[in-house]
């Protein structure tokens, strides 16, 4: 058995290690391109196990098939939330306007705060009216907008799908974006 001054020194350091490894970070690939052009598949994202805010960029499991697990952006937690030609409208009264950067064949390019969107350049018909978000659930969007499932179809999700918090990506640069960004708040 150690002596008492050296169980004395590992007791803590064991406690260290063990707030280290809860708070250790997570390396992931982006699974598929629902979050372009800000996030590309084959991007490498590291994760961090904090609480998440609105604009972040979170990984949540996938609603629809929980074996899997996807990127999206925290619009707002509690509150309201719109969706009208396009743009989503929150009670977040922080929200920045939308930037339009250029026009991909595709799509629309939108800055929107640190981050990247994406519209189809055909005319939105559809919008959802104001739906109330419980303050224990979250409404979470794609970025690529017209592409991808999100709260528009699932409904705000709960907190705890949230596996982490995208703080940094490192990619192939492209005309709206560098190999290498970090998102903190």
């Amino acid at each position: 058995m150690f002596p008492a001054r050296t169980r004395f020194v590992l007791l803590p350091l064991g406690g260290l290690a063990l707030l280290f490894l809860a708070l250790l970070p997570r390396l992931a690939w982006v699974p598929d391109d629902e979050m372009a052009p800000s996030f590309l598949p084959g991007d490498l994202v590291l994760l961090l196990p904090v609480e998440a805010h609105a604009g972040d960029v979170v990984a949540v499991v996938d609603p629809l098939d929980p074996s899997r697990w996807t990127l999206r952006r925290v619009e707002t937690i509690g509150g309201a939330v719109r969706y009208t030609d396009g743009e989503i409208h929150t009670t977040d009264l922080d929200k920045p306007a939308l930037l339009e950067m250029g026009r991909s064949t595709d799509a629309v390019v939108l800055k929107e705060n640190r981050h990247l969107t994406q519209l189809s350049p055909r005319p939105v018909r559809w919008s959802m009216e104001e739906i109330a978000v419980p303050d224990d659930r979250m409404f979470l969007s794609a970025d690529a907008r017209d592409l991808a499932l999100d709260s528009r179809w699932w409904g705000p999700a709960p907190l705890d799908v949230v596996q982490g918090v995208v703080v940094a990506r490192v990619g192939p640069a492209h005309t709206w974006r560098g190999w290498f960004e970090l998102f903190f708040s």
